[in-house]
C-alpha cells in the first residue's frame, strides 16, 4: 500500500512535534534601564547559555530554549549605577546585583521594577517565581541594610579611614547573621516553595549536619524529588561522610614559601582545619577571635590549619592575594592554598566545603571530632574550653 499525501504530512507533523523545543519568554519594564542590555543566563543541564537583549525605553523582551527542569537563571543589567571599587577613573564598577528568575517550560513571565536595584525586582507568571517574590521581600530590609554598609565600607578605604573600619565590619557581620535568621526561618515556613529548597540549598553551609538533615525532611515530597532536592540530599551525603566520622583524609599543600605542608604531619596535636579566602567578608572578620584561640591553646597541643581557595584562574594571582590575605590580618599559624597548578587532590571537595567559613576539628589520633559552617565561633569557643580548660 502507498503511502498516502495525508499519511506523510502527518508523520511529518508528528516529527515536527517530536522535536519542538519547550522555550520560556520574559518581558518587562525597568525604570532606568534606557536603552541598555539585559540578560539571562542559566545552566541548561549540559552547558551555560546567556541570552542578550538591548533595552528599548527600559522595555525588552528575552526569548529561548527552556531547561529540561524548572532552573534558576540569573537577570543583569549593563546599567551603571556610578557606584565604584575605588576612584572612578581607574577602578572597577559595581553592577546592580542580579535577579533570580525561575525558567521552566513554556513559562510566560513578567518582570518589573528598577535597574538600581533590579534584585528586588517583581517577577510575576507562576507558582515558582512568585515564591522568590516572598523571598525577595522577606529579605528587602536586611539586603538594603547590607548594601548601604558595603558602600560605607568601600567609601572609608577609599579615603583611607582606618578608624571607623572595625564598627563597620562588626555591622556586616551581624547583619549576615540576621540574613541568616532570615533564611532559616523562610525555609522552615514554607516547606512547599521551591525558593525555600534553592535557599536550603544555596545556603547549606550556614546549618549543621542535623539541621541540614530536619530542614530537608521537612520540604514536600515534590521538592525533595525535584533536581534541587537531589542536590540537597547529595550535599548531606557529603557533609556526613567527613562530618565526625572517623579519620580525617591527608592531603599535601603548598605553603607561602614554596613548602609543602601535610596535615598528617601535625599528628599527636588538636588540629582546627579553616577553610577560608582572602575575599570572604566573614572568614576575615573572625580572623581576630581565632588570633585569639591560638594565642591562648597553641602551647597546650593545638594547632591550625589554614586551607585558603582564592576566586581567580590564574595561580600567580591567587597566591599574591592570599599572601597579602595573610600579612594584612597577622595569621601566624600554618596556611596552604588549594590553588595551585595541577591540582591533584582538591581538599574543598574532598571535605564536602561549599561554603566559607567552615571549620573541622581534629583530635590528637587524626580523627573528625566537630564541624562548624558559618562565622559563628560559640560552638568552638565551647568545644576548645573542654579539651584545654581556661
Amino acid at each position: 500500500m502507498k503511502p498516502t499525501f495525508m499519511t506523510v504530512l502527518a508523520v511529518c507533523a508528528g516529527i515536527l512535534t517530536a522535536k519542538a523545543q519547550a522555550s520560556y519568554r520574559i518581558t518587562g519594564k525597568l525604570e532606568g534601564q534606557g536603552n541598555e542590555k539585559i540578560s539571562i543566563s542559566y545552566f541548561d543541564g549540559n552547558k551555560n547559555v546567556t541570552n542578550t537583549v538591548v533595552a528599548v525605553d527600559g522595555a525588552f523582551t528575552l526569548t529561548g530554549d527552556a531547561p529540561e527542569v524548572p532552573t534558576v537563571g540569573r537577570l543583569t543589567t549593563s546599567v551603571d549605577r556610578n557606584l565604584y571599587l575605588g576612584e572612578r577613573a581607574n577602578s572597577m564598577a559595581i553592577p546592580a546585583m542580579p535577579l533570580d528568575v525561575v525558567l521552566s517550560k513554556d513559562c510566560q513571565l513578567t518582570i518589573s521594577g528598577t535597574a538600581m536595584d533590579l534584585n528586588f525586582a517583581t517577577v510575576k507568571g507562576d507558582a515558582y517565581n512568585e515564591s522568590f517574590n516572598q523571598l525577595r521581600a522577606a529579605e528587602a530590609k536586611n539586603l538594603k541594610e547590607k548594601a548601604e554598609l558595603q558602600k560605607n565600607l568601600m567609601q572609608l578605604r577609599k579615603m583611607g579611614v582606618t578608624d571607623g573600619l572595625d564598627e563597620v565590619g562588626k555591622k556586616m557581620l551581624a547583619n549576615f547573621r540576621e540574613l541568616n535568621a532570615i533564611h532559616k526561618t523562610f525555609v522552615k515556613e514554607h516547606p512547599d516553595a521551591y525558593s525555600a529548597a534553592n535557599l536550603l540549598l544555596r545556603t547549606s553551609k550556614e546549618y549543621s549536619l542535623t539541621e541540614l538533615k530536619a530542614a530537608y525532611d521537612a520540604l514536600s515530597a515534590e521538592l525533595k524529588n525535584s533536581y534541587i532536592g537531589q542536590n540537597i540530599a547529595s550535599r548531606i551525603s557529603i557533609v556526613a561522610a567527613t562530618a565526625t566520622s572517623g579519620p580525617a583524609p591527608d592531603f599535601s599543600k603548598p605553603s607561602p614559601d614554596g613548602s609543602f605542608i601535610s596535615l598528617s604531619q601535625f599528628k599527636g596535636k588538636y588540629v582546627l582545619i579553616d577553610f577560608w579566602g582572602s575575599w570572604c567578608a566573614p572568614c576575615r572578620s573572625a580572623n581576630p577571635h581565632l588570633k585569639e584561640l591560638y594565642a591562648k591553646y597553641k602551647d597546650k597541643g593545638f594547632e591550625i590549619l589554614g586551607v585558603s581557595s582564592e576566586k581567580v584562574d590564574d595561580v600567580n594571582a591567587a597566591k599574591a592575594v592570599w599572601k597579602k590575605a595573610i600579612e594584612t590580618d597577622g595569621l601566624t599559624w600554618p596556611q596552604v592554598l588549594n590553588n595551585e597548578l595541577g591540582m591533584k587532590v582538591d581538599v574543598v571537595k574532598l571535605y564536602g566545603v561549599n561554603a566559607y567559613p567552615t571549620k573541622l576539628l581534629i583530635d590528637k589520633g587524626g580523627n573528625i571530632i566537630a564541624r562548624w559552617q558559618g562565622a559563628e565561633s560559640r560552638g568552638l569557643d565551647l568545644k576548645l574550653k573542654s579539651i584545654f580548660g581556661e
